[in-house]
């Protein structure tokens, strides 16, 4: 009975191995698993033991794919069929009992036909692929003065998932913050609202280069400012995108049209200077900012910028909890009311 079940343990392992992609070290170990991509020398597997294995290809001696592979070749179509890596480094595709040999030094990155096909296939409808974070924050006070804070955030980006070769695409970023105040000492009382929402939609021509165009209302009471209309575009460059870091320039124009609470009305040309860093600074903390700057062309010597910065500790996969400091500053305020307006804030935030 034993011998029995020993037999029919050693089939199934067989069957498994015989579906799986097997890995040949030079030394002589063997490792199967699933294929997940081979790129920039290295091969990666997914291992029911192991786990996640990055594996340099100087230390692979075969390797085959149990399933069929698309290699993407810069500048050509994908090959798609079954793999094996030849004895000299190179790799061989197999489609339709035709073999053909493709240079390793060619090779941009091999996935799983099926994983390339979904992710050249993506089309998420414009309520997807959103990423970002909404913030929620109250503060009360009572005293000789009663105070009631409510403040909101919202930013997020959407992009269609990552191909594997590079494709013209848009992008959009959509940001929006609400501080309502009211505060109440005997019979007097003081109202602050300021409310701020853009979208940015940016045309990548190329992985790191964009084109953009924005949309941008602005209430701010503080500074006696009913209404502002922003609307501009220009170029934006990506210096850095990567899992843990995004830093963005752009530059460009734009029209701005204002209503201030006094009735009066502004309208004039800008040029625009503006930065966005993300970065993720350890597993569980991570910093956001955004600076924009508009000096004023109509009007020499005025000037505009927002900016905003957020520090975020995730409590879960979801939750965090956040500290935000937003600077909105106008040069030209009506009389009687500041340049600066600035938030400091905190609360809870959520990813989504």
């Amino acid at each position: 009975m034993k011998r029995k079940l020993s037999c029919l343990v050693g089939l199934v392992c067989l069957a498994a191995s015989a579906r799986a992609d097997v890995v040949t070290l030079k030394n002589g170990d063997r490792v199967t698993g699933t294929l997940v991509t081979v790129r920039g020398g290295n091969l990666e597997l997914k291992s029911d033991i192991l786990g996640h294995l990055a594996i340099p290809m100087a230390q692979v001696a075969t390797f085959s794919a149990a399933k069929p592979v698309a290699v993407l070749i810069k500048g050509q179509d994908p090959v798609q069929g079954l793999l094996e890596l030849e004895p000299s480094g190179d790799w061989q595709v197999t489609a339709n009992g035709r073999a053909q040999t493709i240079a390793a030094v060619k090779v941009d990155v091999i996935m799983p036909a099926d994983t390339y096909q979904t992710l050249v296939g993506a089309a998420p409808k414009p309520w997807q692929a959103w990423k970002g974070t909404a913030g929620l924050g109250y503060s009360l006070q009572r005293g000789n003065q009663q105070t009631n804070t409510f403040t909101t955030t919202i930013n997020g980006i959407r992009e269609r998932p990552e191909a594997p070769i590079f494709k013209a695409h848009w992008r959009t970023n959509y940001g929006f913050m609400t501080l309502l105040s009211h505060a109440q000492q005997n019979q007097s009382t003081v109202t602050s609202h300021t409310l701020t929402t853009s979208v940015r939609q940016d045309y990548l021509f190329s992985h790191e280069n964009f084109l953009f165009g924005l949309a941008q209302l602005d209430h701010v009471s503080t500074e006696g400012l009913y209404l502002r209309q922003t609307y501009g575009g220009g170029f934006g460059h990506d210096i850095i995108s990567n899992s843990h870091t995004t830093f963005s320039l752009l530059g460009g124009m734009a029209f701005v049209h204002e209503k201030f609470f006094a009735g009066s009305y502004t309208q004039s040309a800008a040029a625009l200077a503006g930065e966005r860093l993300g970065m993720q600074i350890t597993k569980r903390t991570r910093l956001d900012h955004n600076l924009n700057f508009y000096p004023n062309l109509s009007n020499r010597g005025e000037y505009r910028f927002d900016t905003s910065t957020v520090f975020s500790f995730k409590l879960s996969n979801r939750l965090s909890l956040n500290a935000s400091a937003i600077d909105l500053y106008l040069s030209n305020p009506p009389p009687g009311n500041q340049k600066n307006n600035i938030t400091f804030a905190t609360g809870v935030g959520y990813t989504f």
